[in-house]
């Protein structure tokens, strides 16, 4: 072997490598469709928040607004430059995942399969090309389960403060990393991991956790503990609607059907790889998901999970084929997952015109879905934001100066609101006015309003609150959700209630 040869295969080598290939494949293929679609309504909701600096919010923590605060101020208006930071962080957490892969003992062959998995995850290839909380929970995630694996090999203490700082962050972006730490405390009480209840490392990482959360705490103890209550009240009527079997066909069809059969080798693997030396992340997974089934929570609750998974099931492929000589098999592994994940791929991306991609949905899943929308929603709330902005100033821009004077915008839902205040200025529109979620928390117009234009609501909505309500705008959106159109604008007159009452009556929590 020559010096360049050898060089080659040094590189080629380096726990680095792959993870980093894989990452700019990831990269490359999502950049061109960041501004494909339009805003999201989550997005729009992001941005407003991020507008009402605060350390706390009614439905999330707030580092995500502030995140998005970070957008506006570094990019201007971009979607791009928006979206960029989620493609940034799910691409990194490829490369965390591959890092972690070298660190429990696989090499290029594991960490192959597993950035493969990473790579084509319907879940992952959706929050890359979406600025959404998972999208910042995942790589949270990945480094906990990457820390975790560096305290097995050495627990050393500087790792449980950076364990600490993680857990703090993560406790930042999304509570559900609640059910990550149940899942390790569990993990660590079945296993003999239980040992570090003893060591003042384990409770010099939960203060240092509780520390960083401090602020959120504390706004949340000054407000009421208005996410808490927002959650047993989303639990108690939308969570309630979820069926267990739902739940269940759900960690197959997010993740891709095709992966299944990775995440479950990696799932019974790690309980004795290495003499169980990371059996814990079996029992932390284990433990989530049955929390969570038992909850009736959210499909997608459990997403992040699947790296630590993943990682474990590229070195199972890894010991029971190439180890033993049969690489042959290693790749029609590697091709059966290649072709599960470019089949679910237009499922996962804004790659696709609307109309073709739900004719692609109905073959790809053997016309499965009764509703189509359960599939597709997500990527139809990318539509019809700015058309909605514009039929809203049609009749703002319809009313004389003076009625305009005593004009305030009411919006249903905060991806309205959230619409209105990012394209409405362009087109001479006041703020928005929402009783959904943190605009709740915003406040209600001034009594010298007495005219509302409702955006949204239906006129019977409106009558129920407003002695004169007229339809003044029936707009037929394109490629929507089905309950989202017609987009109805009304005016309204002499209000039945005051706005403190109103606003008091539609309290989210």
């Amino acid at each position: 072997m020559n010096c360049l040869e050898k060089k080659k295969s040094n590189i080629i080598n380096r726990i680095w490598f792959i993870p980093a290939c894989f990452a700019l494949i990831k990269f490359v293929f999502h950049l061109p469709l960041l501004p494909n679609y339009g805003f999201h309504h989550d997005e729009l909701y992001f941005l407003a928040c991020g507008n009402h600096f605060s350390f706390g919010y009614v439905d999330h923590p707030p580092l995500v607004p502030w995140l998005a605060r970070f957008s506006l101020e570094l990019f201007g208006h971009s979607l791009i430059g928006l979206r960029i930071l989620a493609l940034i962080s799910v691409t990194s957490a490829l490369i965390i995942v591959g890092i972690t892969v070298w660190r429990m003992g696989g090499r290029k062959y594991a960490q192959g399969l597993t950035c493969l998995l990473m790579l084509f995850t319907p879940v992952y290839l959706r929050i890359a090309n979406l600025f959404c909380i998972t999208s910042f929970e995942l790589l949270v995630w990945c480094l906990i389960f990457l820390v975790a694996v560096e305290i097995i090999n050495k627990s050393k203490f500087y790792l449980w403060i950076i364990l600490g700082i993680l857990i703090g962050i993560g406790l930042l972006i999304k509570f559900s990393i609640l059910f990550l730490i149940f899942g390790l405390l569990a993990g660590m009480i079945i296993t003999p991991f239980r040992k570090y209840f003893k060591s003042p490392h384990f409770y010099t990482a939960l203060a240092i956790a509780v520390v960083i959360f401090l602020p959120n705490l504390i706004w949340q103890i000054i407000h009421g503990w208005p996410t808490l209550m927002f959650m047993v009240n989303l639990n108690k009527y939308v969570m309630d609607d979820i069926s267990r079997f739902q739940f269940i066909l759900g960690q197959f069809l997010y993740i891709n059907p095709f992966f299944s059969v990775m995440w479950i080798a990696g799932l019974i693997y790690l309980f004795y790889y290495r003499k169980k030396k990371y059996q814990i992340f079996s029992w932390t997974w284990i433990s989530m998901f049955l929390l969570l089934l038992i909850a009736k929570s959210k499909i997608y609750y459990l997403s992040s999970s699947y790296p630590i998974l993943f990682a474990g099931g590229g070195i199972a492929v890894v010991n029971w084929t190439v180890n033993r000589g049969k690489k042959w098999i290693y790749y029609i592994v590697a091709g059966f997952l290649f072709i599960g994940g470019i089949l679910f791929a237009p499922i996962s991306v804004p790659l696709l015109p609307i109309a073709t991609l739900d004719k692609y949905v109905r073959i790809v899943t053997a016309n499965k879905f009764e509703n189509i929308y359960e599939v597709t929603g997500d990527l139809r709330g990318m539509f019809g934001w700015e058309e909605r902005v514009y039929a809203v100033s049609e009749v703002y821009n319809s009313l004389s100066e003076r009625d305009k004077e005593r004009t305030a915008i009411f919006a249903l839902g905060y991806g309205n609101a959230g619409a209105i205040d990012y394209f409405g200025p362009e087109y001479g529109l006041p703020k928005a006015y929402s009783v959904n979620m943190t605009y709740w928390m915003w406040g209600y117009p001034e009594d010298d309003d007495d005219i509302f234009i409702g955006v949204g609501y239906s006129e019977e909505t409106m009558k129920s609150i407003f002695e004169e309500v007229s339809v003044v705008q029936e707009v037929n959106l394109k490629n929507v959700n089905p309950w989202e159109t017609p987009f109805i604008v009304t005016i309204c007159r002499k209000p039945l209630y005051s706005y403190k009452d109103i606003w008091e009556s539609h309290r989210p929590w």
